[in-house]
């Protein structure tokens, strides 16, 4: 499956840049504009940030029908659904979406309408789906760039072979060690020693839940043998000055 994006009378420089760089994120490289009211100059490309060469390779087409015959399907997207009363806006989620992705073969089309007003009838006709991004119903119509980057991310998580960012979790000595120095630090404060263990119990909880890293561990058990090691002074420091007890002469 090979990824394109058309994007139908852009307006704006701006919106164009930023949606060659959601393409370069999530490594679709095929922009189409048609008709588009601006070239592409510095604004496009200072928002493009590093997909530039999107932008270099971009084609340019005078009307969508001009370009379609060349995708096996199309997506449309759009912010209004239309319900029983509008076939055409009928859409799926981007969920959906990807959850049949795999069934398509061939090159497929994502076309983004314009951004005052969307995709209209006719050219949703020509689309095989159309999708629909859920959002406030006060406030449904998502920037062109943002949606994109929404949809395309979903795409190349279906689509991809990437490995998630990996990191040594946490041994059990080393939560064990935490623990310890919580219980110490409740009893140098004088918590109450019948309720010293829901503490205790709460924090190996959180440290259960939170799944952290070796390297989380190691600093937290820092700033706790820390904060151990300061009570110990402090409380030391208090013992020895109140059993400093001076003899004056009035006293013998």
């Amino acid at each position: 499956m090979k990824p394109s994006v058309v994007l139908i009378e852009p307006k704006g420089e701006v919106n164009i840049g930023a949606i060659a760089r959601v393409m370069k994120n999530f490594d679709i490289n095929d922009l189409i504009l048609v008709k588009p009211s601006v070239s592409i100059s510095t604004e496009a490309r200072r928002y493009a940030m590093h997909a530039r060469d999107v932008l270099d390779n971009v084609k340019i087409v005078e009307s969508l029908e001009s370009t379609i015959s060349n995708f096996d399907f199309l997506v449309g997207t759009t912010a209004i659904t239309g319900g029983d009363h509008n076939l055409l806006r009928m859409p799926i989620t981007p969920e959906q979406l990807i959850e049949n992705i795999a069934e398509v073969s061939g090159n497929i089309a994502f076309l983004f309408g314009r951004e005052a007003d969307g995709l209209t009838n006719e050219e949703l006709e020509y689309c095989d789906v159309v999708v629909n991004i859920p959002a406030n119903p006060e406030y449904p119509s998502l920037n062109i760039s943002h949606a994109a980057a929404i949809i395309f991310y979903f795409l190349f998580k279906a689509t991809k072979d990437h490995e998630p960012t990996t990191f040594r979790a946490s041994s059990k000595k080393e939560k064990d060690i935490i623990i310890d120095y919580w219980s110490s630090i409740l009893e140098l404060i004088d918590y109450y020693e019948k309720k010293r263990y829901i503490p205790l119990r709460i924090l190996k909880a959180i440290l259960g839940r939170a799944f952290i890293s070796g390297r989380e561990a190691h600093t937290l058990a820092g700033v706790l043998r820390k904060i151990e090691r300061t009570l110990k002074f402090h409380k030391k420091s208090a013992i020895e000055s109140t059993n400093f007890f001076p003899v004056y002469d009035d006293e013998k």
